[in-house]
């Protein structure tokens, strides 16, 4: 599957802010679209329309997809019973690249791709080499006993990561466990899963 491979401060500086939480992102001091012109669009009004199409971008963005992808996610959420909005995002969360990366195990969403593309991680005692595998609750998500593979974890320094409330961390064992689905809360405050609905819905 392809991924964008363009520079992660330039969507921090077209959403008009910092994305990923970086201590160093440009969209700090430059709110505004990357290019001559960029400054001259800081205040420029937005239609609902395209309030819709931030909202969706900002979320493909975070998690790293392409369009069709997205969207294939999008429908696999439209046909589920319950809210919509937070079964997408839980569609989202619950990849096996995201969930390496909530653990701490990679610094960014594309190394924790990778990690997982290139089979250092395992899923309940299994080798799992498919980033978008969709984990469940009860699931184990573990880094390979191999040096190769824990010298990657630790040199992120994975002890320390900040893990969400529905995960459980085994720091000695170098393993995660899912005890529950993630709530609106475990999301960032800035997605707008209900704009996406709608951007989809039209």
């Amino acid at each position: 599957m392809a991924t964008y491979r363009g520079r992660r401060s330039d969507i921090c500086r077209k959403v008009g802010f910092n994305l990923w939480g970086r201590a160093k992102c440009p969209s700090t001091k430059r709110p505004y679209p990357p290019g001559q012109h960029g400054p001259n669009q800081r205040d420029r009004r937005m239609s609902e329309y395209g309030e819709q199409l931030l909202a969706k971008q900002v979320i493909r963005r975070y998690y790293g997809m392409l369009e069709r992808q997205f969207r294939n996610t999008f429908e696999k959420a439209n046909r589920m019973q319950g809210n919509t909005g937070l079964n997408f995002l839980r569609l989202l969360e619950m990849r096996l690249q995201t969930q390496v990366y909530r653990l701490g195990y990679a610094k960014t969403l594309e190394q924790a791709r990778q990690m997982v593309s290139h089979g250092h991680i395992i899923v309940n005692g299994k080798l799992v080499d498919i980033p978008s595998y969709s984990c469940r609750v009860g699931d184990v998500i573990g880094v390979r006993q191999r040096d190769s593979s824990t010298g990657i974890a630790k040199k992120n320094g994975y002890e320390g990561a900040p893990v969400p409330a529905y995960l459980e961390a085994n720091v000695g064992g170098m393993e995660g466990k899912i005890i529950a689905l993630p709530e609106r809360e475990d999301f960032p405050n800035f997605f707008k899963e209900q704009a996406v609905v709608e951007f989809y819905a039209r």
